[in-house]
């Protein structure tokens, strides 16, 4: 049995972790200069938020279709299921924060395009209580999903100070 991922799913995991990286600086230093006005950093950032939801789609789908290897035998079951748990909270919030921040785009009545190409507008524009909550889901979310991602880079790091090579699965 082979002890690796798919190709698709290493490729995939690899170019999320980068975009997902771009993304969170982008939506870091726009916040942070919101005032300038950094429109192509928001066009940037939106943009690469539908690329990574379409991966995460692909992804679903590549895992469907290839075999996923078996979780190494040193790793006790427990572990296993945390492990487990924290990808499917990372995958949940894959979809959410893109999601949340389409809404927030449409609510404060914002087009949301895919590198120049339109997408339609998936949400209405909002009053002011559906742009405070769009605003603070995308918000929360996001740190969410930085901090779970933390939590799944701690687990790597653990096993693979402990001779557990789950990383070359990966790569």
């Amino acid at each position: 049995m082979n002890e690796k991922y798919h190709a698709s799913i290493r490729i995939i995991h690899w170019l999320m972790f980068v975009l997902f990286a771009i993304i969170f600086v982008l939506g870091a230093v726009m916040i942070e200069f919101k005032e300038a006005e950094p429109w192509t950093m928001y066009h940037i950032h939106k943009s690469t938020g539908v690329l990574v939801f379409l991966l995460v789609l692909f992804r679903f789908i590549a895992r469907w279709l290839t075999q996923i290897p078996p979780h190494p035998a040193e790793i006790s079951q427990l572990n296993h299921r945390i492990a487990q748990g924290v990808v499917h909270l990372l995958y949940l919030l894959m979809i959410l924060v893109p999601l949340s921040g389409y809404a927030l785009s449409n609510v404060h009545g914002h087009h949301v395009e895919l590198y120049g190409l339109p997408l339609p507008d998936l949400f209405p524009k909002g009053d002011e209580w559906w742009k405070e909550l769009t605003s603070s889901a995308h918000y929360y979310l996001t740190y969410t999903f930085l901090g779970v991602f933390l939590l799944h880079l701690a687990g790597v790091i653990k096993h693979h100070i402990q001779g557990q090579e789950v990383l070359r699965r990966i790569t």
